[in-house]
Formats: structure tokens, C-alpha cells, sequence
């Protein structure tokens, strides 16, 4: 007779980050301060982004926090553990609105426009090095 071992909580970087994408489309639709739930836009814009990243970097992909704008756009934030940096990618909840990455280091900043899921990488190697 075999067993069943239950199996194990899946917890890298890439999983935890995909979980908590998907776990945005079990919210409340709306509270009072509007939309919790992401647009499918703005989810499968990130999703898209996300795998391509991790597929550029490997095992180097770091976890993300995730959350929802009121206009059901989404946010992933990625920082530093010392928290002098982070690395934060919009995907807006409109099909006509761009995404944008936006990166800091200290009191540094910049956006990025043009957005693709290898230069989502770039810069989540960069915030790794730096």
C-alpha cells in the first residue's frame, strides 16, 4: 500500500509571486474606495510580464508584492531588504493605458515606458546588484 504524502507548499520566488497575482481575482469586486479586483487587462498584462521576466532571469526572479489601484490596475513592487530601493511595474486596468516601470535607489528615480518582460528583468537584476 502507498501513502500519499501531502505535498509541499510551493514557495519560490516565482510561485509565491504568481499566487498572489491570481489570489487579486478572488478579492471583493469593489469596496467603498473602488475597484479591488484587477481588470482582466491589467491581470494578463501582468502575468504576461512576469513570466517573461522570470524566463530571462532564472532562479534570480525575486518575490513581489502585489496589489490593485481603485481603476482595477495592478502594482508589483519589488524592494531592496535594506529598503533603500525598489523596482515597482504598473499594469493599469484601461487596454488603451501603457504599463511603466518605475525604479529607485536612495532619493534616484526614473520611469520606464517601454515595458517588455526582459526589460522588467533587466531591471530586477539591476535592484539585485545594486
Amino acid at each position: 500500500m502507498v501513502v500519499a504524502q501531502p505535498a509541499k507548499p510551493i514557495s519560490t520566488p516565482i510561485a509565491v509571486t504568481l499566487t498572489r497575482l491570481v489570489a487579486l481575482l478572488e478579492e471583493d469586486a469593489t469596496d467603498e474606495y473602488g475597484q479591488l479586483q484587477p481588470t482582466q487587462a491589467a491581470f494578463r498584462r501582468a502575468m504576461q510580464l512576469v513570466v517573461e521576466a522570470y524566463d530571462s532571469m532564472g532562479d534570480r526572479f525575486q518575490k513581489a508584492s502585489v496589489s490593485t489601484d481603485d481603476q482595477g490596475g495592478i502594482r508589483m513592487t519589488w524592494n531592496r531588504l535594506d529598503g533603500d530601493g525598489e523596482v515597482r511595474l504598473v499594469c493599469p486596468g484601461q487596454m488603451d493605458q501603457e504599463a511603466y516601470i518605475y525604479h529607485e535607489l536612495a532619493s534616484e528615480y526614473k520611469v520606464e515606458r517601454d515595458v517588455t518582460g526582459v526589460i522588467l528583468g533587466q531591471w530586477l537584476e539591476w535592484l539585485n546588484q545594486v
